[in-house]
């Protein structure tokens, strides 16, 4: 099993040039791969399947086909060549995390929710497919996720510890202490005035815990052993609320090509963040407190690729 200190150690991990330029590379190289296998898997589902089933297909891989930075897959990757120096191990993670987040998106945008109409620049999943159908693509993207998550557990190479530990973590962050929790805080707040610490915990529900599930998941497949796991946790954390505080400023500020959907759709539901708390300059000083936190704690990795898919969650930059 790979330990904190060994990861960081350098003994297995192959060179990686730093700069911007071959991080750039390996972005662009690692998502097409991700949206690659994607779309093998569900040319492989399609196979047999009948009309009904290839329409919920359809449903399910409409916000997929429509882009995304892949940024949690990123994460996931990042994290296990951080682990033992090879990103391969964490694939199943990738591909777990990307529909786990696709599927959150699908349910978010419903009218029930958040009611977008758009989503990464196209039709949300309900405004072209319905919302019936739309509720089922999510509901079957989330099972996807586990399917593809546990499968390592029955190849060699892989220890069962890892992918099981990998399973709960992604579960946890999903559910009601995590995404899915942050989601009923953030319906339970619109219109309402709760405490910075109601925020800031609704943030770190709702985006921050599958931000780090990202980073444990990955690193978990890889062998990675609990304290570095845990390590990667904490700069997660930290990474994530300052990504959701970017998005509100974006949201505020109004740029639909960073975030992927209309602008100023969180002030028009008075939405609850840290932002409306703090105001823009103090929510920027805690945005640059929380990136100096993550940098932190993934610095006894000593991974070029870590420190940079963080800053770039962190910044936005892609």
């Amino acid at each position: 099993m790979r330990t904190e200190e060994t990861a960081g150690a350098g003994t297995r991990r192959r060179a990686e040039p730093c700069g911007d330029r071959p991080f750039e590379r390996w972005r662009a190289a690692a998502s097409a791969r991700v949206t690659r296998l994607l779309q093998l898997r569900f040319s492989r589902l399609r196979r047999g399947a009948p009309p009904e089933v290839s329409r919920l297909l359809d449903a399910m891989e409409w916000t997929l086909a429509g882009g995304g930075k892949r940024l949690r897959p990123l994460l996931a990757l990042a994290a296990s060549h951080a682990a033992c120096g090879d990103e391969r191990p964490g694939l199943p993670a990738a591909l777990a995390v990307e529909l786990m987040h696709t599927y959150s998106l699908v349910h978010d945008d419903l009218p029930e929710l958040d009611d977008d109409a758009v989503r990464r620049g196209r039709p949300a999943v309900h405004a072209r497919f319905g919302p019936a159908l739309a509720i089922l693509a999510g509901d079957a993207l989330q099972s996807l996720a586990f399917e593809i998550l546990a499968e390592p557990a029955a190849r060699p190479g892989y220890a069962a510890e890892g992918v099981a530990r990998a399973a709960r973590i992604l579960a946890r962050a999903a559910g009601p202490l995590g995404m899915a929790g942050g989601q009923a805080e953030d319906l339970a707040f619109e219109g309402r005035d709760p405490s910075d610490g109601e925020r800031a915990a609704m943030a770190r529900r709702k985006t921050a815990e599958m931000i780090a599930a990202s980073l444990q998941a990955g690193a978990a497949l890889a062998g990675l052993d609990p304290r570095g796991i845990a390590r990667l946790r904490r700069a997660g954390l930290a990474a994530g609320e300052a990504f959701q505080i970017r998005d509100d400023l974006l949201n505020l500020e109004g740029d639909p090509a960073l975030m992927g959907k209309a602008a100023g759709t969180d002030a028009g539901r008075k939405k609850a963040s840290l932002l409306t708390s703090l105001g823009p300059e103090a929510a920027r000083e805690r945005l640059c407190a929380l990136s100096r936190e993550a940098a932190r704690s993934a610095a006894p990795f000593r991974s070029p690729r870590l420190d940079s898919i963080l800053r770039a969650l962190v910044l936005r930059t892609f």
